[in-house]
C-alpha cells in the first residue's frame, strides 16, 4: 500500500507540516504502507532526497492517482482544489486548521480542534485526541520532573518572526534569572547566531535542531512557544505555557485552549515591529506573573495532561487503514 503526503516546509511555512505529517507516515509505516512526500521543488532544501519533487500542482494530481491513500497538508488546496484531488484520489485525507476554504469533498479530514464539516466529507476526525505527535510522546509527562525552575523557549522550527532573541532581552530587563532558561532552535531558526552569542553571553542553556524534544520539554516548568504542532506536544507533556501567535492559521487552536486555563496567548503576526516590541514586553510581563503562581502551575498542568495522549497518530493511521 502506497501513500502520498503533500506537504511542503520552509522558513516562511515552517516545519509543522511536514512534522506532523512526519509522525502520521511512521505510524501508517508501522501498519505497512510505504510512504513518501511530494514536495514544491522551490522548497527542496527542506526535503529528504527521497521526496517526489514537482514544478506543479498538475503533476500531483497525475501521483496521486497512482496511489492508494493521498494525505493533503496544504493551505494553498482551497475547495476546489482539494475536490479534483479527491476526484483523482477517493483514498483523500485532508489535514486542516482553520476550516475556511468552504465545503470540499474528502473520505477523511484531521482537525485537533472542534469544527464542523458538511457531508461532502465522509469521516471528520475531530479533536485533540487525533493531534498527530511522534512516537516519544507516548512517553508521557509522568516519565518527567516538573519540578526544575525551568523555562523552556521554542519559537517552531524556523522562528518565522525572529522573537527568541527579544524575548530574552526582555526577560534579562526584568531581572529574570538567565540560568533558569532553556532555550530550543530549529535547525533553520532565523537570527540564530545573535540568539547564540547572547546565550554565550548570559550563561543560557541552548539546543539547537533536536530530533527528540521530549527530555526538555519534560524538564520545564514552564514555556514560551510558538503554537503549531508544538501545542499539542507541550499539553501532551503537561507543560503550562505562553503562546506567542506567529502565523494565522493557529488562531483558532489558541481560541479553543486558551478558556480552557492551561495557556495564555498574545498576537505577534499581525503587529509592525515597533508593536511587536511592546507586545513582547506584555509577553513577559505575564511570564514573569505566572512563573510564580503555583496555583496556576499545578492546575495548568493537569488540564494539558487531560487534552491529549500521544495516540493520535496510531488512532489516524488505524482508521485510514480500515476503512
Amino acid at each position: 500500500m502506497k501513500a502520498l503526503i503533500r506537504a511542503d516546509a520552509s522558513v516562511d511555512i515552517g516545519m509543522g507540516h511536514r512534522v506532523r505529517c512526519q509522525a502520521l507516515a511512521q505510524a501508517l509505516v508501522e501498519l505497512g504502507w510505504t510512504c513518501c512526500f511530494v514536495v514544491d521543488r522551490r522548497y527542496q532544501a527542506f526535503a529528504a532526497a527521497n521526496d517526489y519533487f514537482i514544478d506543479s500542482e498538475a503533476e500531483c494530481l497525475a501521483l496521486a492517482s497512482n496511489a492508494d491513500l493521498m494525505i493533503l497538508d496544504h493551505y494553498g488546496y482551497l475547495a476546489d482544489d482539494i475536490t479534483a484531488l479527491f476526484q483523482a484520489q477517493p483514498n483523500l485525507l485532508v489535514l486542516d486548521d482553520m476550516n475556511d476554504r468552504g465545503d470540499f469533498s474528502a473520505k477523511w479530514v484531521l482537525n485537533p480542534i472542534n469544527q464542523t464539516y458538511s457531508a461532502n466529507v465522509e469521516h471528520a476526525l475531530i479533536g485533540s485526541q487525533y493531534a498527530l505527535l511522534r512516537p516519544e510522546f507516548l512517553a508521557r509527562s509522568t516519565q518527567f520532573n516538573h519540578a526544575s525552575n525551568q523555562l523552556l523557549i521554542t519559537l517552531g522550527g524556523t522562528d518565522p518572526l525572529a522573537l527568541t532573541l527579544p524575548i530574552l532581552q526582555a526577560l534579562n530587563a526584568r531581572g529574570f534569572l538567565m540560568t533558569d532558561i532553556q532555550v530550543l532552535l530549529g535547525s533553520s531558526a532565523k537570527n540564530a547566531d545573535a540568539v547564540k552569542r547572547f546565550c554565550q553571553d548570559h550563561a543560557i542553556a541552548l539546543e539547537q535542531g533536536l530530533s527528540d524534544v521530549t527530555p526538555l520539554m519534560g524538564r520545564a516548568k514552564m514555556a514560551i512557544s510558538a503554537a503549531g504542532s508544538t501545542l499539542y506536544e507541550l499539553a501532551c507533556l503537561g507543560v503550562p505555557t505562553i503562546f506567542a501567535q506567529v502565523a494565522d492559521n493557529q488562531t483558532r487552536s489558541l481560541q479553543q485552549h486558551v478558556p480552557l486555563g492551561w495557556c495564555d496567548s498574545m498576537r505577534f503576526d499581525t503587529l509592525s515591529e515597533n508593536e511587536r516590541r511592546a507586545q513582547t514586553e506584555a509577553l513577559v510581563k505575564t511570564v514573569v506573573a505566572k512563573w510564580q503562581d503555583d496555583r496556576w502551575l499545578r492546575t495548568a498542568r493537569d488540564t494539558a495532561l487531560s487534552l491529549v495522549d500521544g495516540r493520535g497518530a496510531a488512532r489516524v493511521a488505524n482508521c485510514v487503514t480500515s476503512s
